[in-house]
């Protein structure tokens, strides 16, 4: 059995199943209240999202925000067990193909930890710019304060993105 999975944009009545999968993977999850916040912001194109399903089972989101020419990526979630399989690619590429032409550049956030995420957006053309010093909460794991690495890409190659040295 050939399993196929879907991406689309996100639409307002898949906020259950985002936040549901948003506590269920992230360290430090929105909660379903905040998700469920984003709803008005997702009809006037403040915050956009994309989805990865399969027979209406959500297995990865991501939403974002967009202003002037830019886009903020704020989270990013796959299902535990389906980790590693395609599926944050997927929904990013999603997404990419959601901006308005006048989006020029995307960024982003992620733990100095997590290498898997780091690879998948490497793999994307992001480059780090920059660091944000003990931005992530201490997890369950640590009482230290994690560092983010500061990410971004250009969708325009008029203008491409120096990495940090």
């Amino acid at each position: 059995m050939s399993q196929l999975f879907t991406a689309r944009p996100m639409r307002v009545d898949d906020l259950p199943q985002v936040a549901d999968l948003e506590s269920a993977v992230q360290l430090d999850p929105w909660t379903h209240a905040q998700v469920l916040g984003i709803a008005p912001m997702l009809h006037t194109g403040e915050y956009i999202g994309a989805v990865v399903e399969q027979s209406g089972q959500l297995l990865a989101y991501v939403v974002a925000r967009t202003m002037l020419d830019e886009c903020e990526i704020l989270s990013v979630g796959v299902a535990n067990e389906l980790r590693g399989r395609g599926l944050g690619k997927q929904v990013l590429q999603q997404l990419f193909s959601q901006l308005s032409t006048e989006i020029a550049t995307v960024h982003l956030e992620v733990r100095v930890s997590n290498q898997s995420a780091l690879k998948l957006y490497q793999g994307l053309d992001f480059v780090e710019v920059g660091r944000r010093k003990g931005y992530y909460a201490p997890t369950l794991n640590t009482s230290e304060r994690e560092d983010a690495r500061l990410m971004s890409r250009h969708i325009s190659t008029e203008f491409p993105i120096k990495a940090t040295p």
